[in-house]
């Protein structure tokens, strides 16, 4: 398995994010991706 580095310059919205998990933050950011996955294209493409 490839593992990532994930960096986050806003440190409030961090923080709020990790306020509102509920689940290690692996699996809810796993859960964002497929959901954004799941969408389908970009906003810039058609």
């Amino acid at each position: 398995m490839k593992k990532y580095l994930l960096l986050v310059e806003d440190e409030k919205v961090w923080m709020k994010f990790k306020d509102m998990i509920d689940r290690d933050i692996n699996t809810e950011i796993l859960e964002l991706i497929k959901e954004k996955t799941q969408k389908g294209k970009k906003k810039d493409e058609k």
